[in-house]
């Protein structure tokens, strides 16, 4: 209450101070007036459909109608990917975009209209980019080839420190393997358990990440031991994981879509994603990866192709064909539509480069022209 009774006199003073008489003080100027902003549904998207794809560097239309019943428009600004792009005050409501985003993919864009009532209609929808590049045609030459375990079923695949681990799949055959690479053999391995479907292998810092396929579970692996030291869910969109590389300190998981994501090492979580595309369109089942350079290659599942992305925009650079890499008596033995090409490893020391398939014959070594 003495607290209550100073701020009142306080309060009284300073009224008293002006002019030495207090004036009336209406309520409307004592209290800061509030504003409410009322969004409304009056806008039409008349271009472009909701998801279209169109080229880098493509002039996009994008235009708009009033409702019916809905007042007059003053303005109408774009937002594309959270940034103003572009306002407009006078009809018609028309925006010529120029697709010039780095990333390949998905771009959301809204559009605000402020009517002359002081309401405000909003639409929001988003656009697909695509390459507007012809990838590069790789050629190669096959440099060595090495024995491989032809009851592997090769899901995953990286060369450390003069051995080659080997991640591979299907349930109840599931394993994780270092390999003398000379003789084909496996010098240790771990077993999956009956109902995990193993999938893509990466070494980070003394550890090696081994996916699962339908399980959304991750384990993380001691390289030196095997023995397991956490487990996690992958952060992808489906959850699943397929192919697995790093850079510098950044996990890269695929998961059979045309999305790569991108992992927090250190807590699993999901830092970012790219999409993939070349000039035809996005590639979807991106399968095993590989981080050499400054790209990432990555199996085209069901498929002898390999592509090359640029890790920032998800622009396929480059195709490599392996089609003619097996012959076609060792390719008579395997089974159609299911031991396909998958498999890559790099020695950056050597600069060696290594490729194989579920259960193929033969680890290739391949020098790229």
């Amino acid at each position: 209450m003495k607290i209550q009774s100073h701020i009142i006199l306080l309060f009284v003073a300073l009224l008293s101070s002006c002019n030495g008489t207090p004036k009336n003080v209406s309520k409307t100027e004592k209290e800061t007036e509030v504003k409410t902003i009322e969004f409304i549904h009056s806008l039409k998207l008349k271009q472009p459909q909701r998801g279209k794809v169109f080229t880098k560097a493509d002039t996009i239309e994008i235009s708009i109608k009033k409702r019916k019943n809905s007042k007059a428009i003053d303005s109408v600004q774009l937002i594309v990917d959270g940034k103003t792009s572009q306002t407009l005050y006078a009809k018609p409501w028309s925006f010529s975009h120029i697709a010039n985003e780095k990333k390949m993919g998905k771009h959301n864009f809204q559009i605000m209209a402020y009517h002359k009532d002081g309401k405000i209609g909003n639409i929001s929808s988003y656009f697909n980019i695509k390459s507007n590049k012809v990838p590069r045609e790789l050629t190669y030459k096959v440099v060595n080839t090495f024995p491989h375990d032809k009851k592997s079923y090769t899901q995953g695949l990286f060369y450390h420190e003069g051995y080659l681990y080997e991640g591979t799949g299907q349930y109840g055959e599931s394993s994780l393997r270092k390999i003398d690479v000379e003789k084909g053999e496996s010098l240790f391995d771990r077993k999956l358990e009956r109902n995990y479907f193993g999938e893509g292998i990466t070494y980070y810092k003394g550890k090696i990440i081994q996916l699962t396929w339908q399980s959304k579970k991750a384990f993380v692996i001691d390289a030196e031991d095997f023995s397991q030291k956490d487990f996690f869910r992958p952060p992808t969109t489906n959850g699943q994981g397929w192919g697995i590389t790093t850079i510098d300190d950044k996990l890269v998981i695929s998961d059979g879509s045309n999305k790569l994501t991108f992992v927090d090492p250190n807590n699993y979580g999901k830092i970012g994603e790219i999409e993939v595309y070349d000039e035809k369109g996005e590639i979807t089942n991106l399968n095993e990866l590989e981080y050499i350079g400054d790209k990432i290659y990555a199996n085209v599942w069901l498929t002898d192709r390999i592509v090359v992305i640029t890790p920032s925009t998800g622009q396929v650079e480059c195709n490599l064909n392996l089609a003619k890499i097996l012959t076609p008596a060792e390719r008579r033995k395997l089974t159609e539509g299911d031991d396909v090409l998958n498999g890559i490893a790099y020695d950056s020391i050597n600069n060696r480069l290594f490729v194989t398939g579920k259960r193929w014959p033969k680890l290739f070594e391949i020098k790229i022209d």
